[in-house]
């Protein structure tokens, strides 16, 4: 498995939603993502669930100290595997060598499985219960920690 870029999600992934910051890893692993030569994106969910509106997200990330790792940021309300979609294009490279990673199996998760790509799920917070099934398909790493993906990449 070639991996050259890899797409975040941003709540509960990189971001506290509830806290309404940065988790501490989240620069030290995008850190090494980028010293690695990794292309970065960014998408996220706004949802009932996301404790933010679509201005308040897209600000949250544009404002963040962790923006200019990424060289692509998608926000949407509606559905998530467009904005996926989307960067999946501008990242211009093959499905299988860009890594999805999210905390929900239910999106980033059994997007990308349904389309090619490898994943990880950051099992961690509000949705580490939410396990996989047939609909999804099983990740292809699962990390506690967000600093386990260092010893994935």
């Amino acid at each position: 498995m070639e991996i050259k870029a890899i797409i975040f999600d941003w709540g509960r992934t990189l971001f506290d939603s509830m806290l309404k910051k940065e988790f501490p890893e989240s620069e030290k692993v995008l850190e090494y993502a980028q010293s690695k030569g990794y292309k970065l994106a960014v998408a996220s969910l706004v949802s009932a669930l996301a404790n933010a509106t679509l201005p308040e997200r897209k600000s949250q990330i544009e404002n963040s100290p962790l923006r200019h790792f990424f060289d692509f940021a998608a926000v949407t309300d509606g559905d998530k595997d467009l904005v996926l979609d989307e960067l999946v294009e501008k990242l211009n490279l093959p499905r299988n060598q860009i890594l999805i990673i999210d905390d929900r199996i239910i999106r980033g998760i059994k997007y990308g499985n349904r389309r090619g790509h490898p994943t990880v799920w950051l099992q961690k917070g509000k949705f580490e219960n939410e396990l996989p099934n047939e609909e999804t398909g099983q990740p292809t790493f699962i990390i506690k920690s967000l600093e386990e993906l260092l010893g994935v990449i």
